[in-house]
């Protein structure tokens, strides 16, 4: 990947739908003007970290223009997974001043997470500990999306591994998380049902589980 046109293509390789390949393809028209760049493939590596920055810069009257890019920017990334020339970017966007961006760009990495959850896991540990309580919730939204999505044994087995280190609260969020999905018919055929969520966290999560279990 040498530029945003290539960060582009491979985007679209993974099939995302027609509403987000139009707002990616005006987040690129939008990145060369603001970097006053003729075109995308001028936009190589060297510009990603300017990119976030630039659009708000180009954007500075309309905040939510800006916000809107950013977060397809992250949507790329994250089906793309955090690659090496584009984890500084990632970082940019994860420390955006702007609350839902941070969100987003975490919550993005779920569609390569499910594939590659093992590369993720550093994203996961550093917001686990967050003190920020949205992004927290966000790192435990994505434990529980990859517990029920193909990685159950990967997921239950970071999250007996927290437990041991006395994370309760964190993984107090992730257990609520599955419970929740599967209330609300989010996951595989062959994820675990509920009634074997309620056995898994009395067996393995005993301290928290009657708190977990009752919400």
């Amino acid at each position: 990947m040498k530029n945003l046109q290539d960060l582009y293509d491979a985007y679209i390789e993974t099939r995302p739908s027609t509403g987000k390949i139009r707002t990616a393809t005006a987040m690129m028209i939008h990145a060369c003007k603001a970097l006053d760049l003729s075109s995308q493939e001028e936009i190589t590596i060297d510009y990603f970290e300017s990119i976030p920055n630039a659009l708000e810069s180009f954007f500075f009257a309309h905040t939510l223009k800006a916000t809107i890019d950013k977060t397809i920017l992250a949507e790329m990334i994250g089906r793309l997974g955090p690659k090496k020339n584009v984890k500084k970017l990632l970082d940019r966007l994860l420390t955006d001043q702007n609350e839902n961006v941070r969100q987003f760009a975490l919550h993005s990495l779920e569609f390569y997470g499910i594939q590659h959850p093992q590369t993720i896991l550093p994203y996961l540990e550093r917001f686990r500990k967050s003190t920020e309580p949205e992004m927290r919730t966000t790192a435990a939204m994505l434990v529980g999306r990859l517990q029920c999505a193909g990685q159950s044994e990967w997921a239950l087995g970071q999250i007996m591994k927290w437990y041991k280190q006395d994370d309760l609260l964190f993984v107090g969020e992730v257990l609520s998380r599955m419970i929740q999905m599967r209330k609300q018919k989010k996951c595989e055929k062959t994820a675990m049902n509920l009634p074997e969520v309620y056995v898994w966290i009395n067996k393995n999560c005993s301290r928290i589980a009657g708190e977990v279990i009752k919400k």
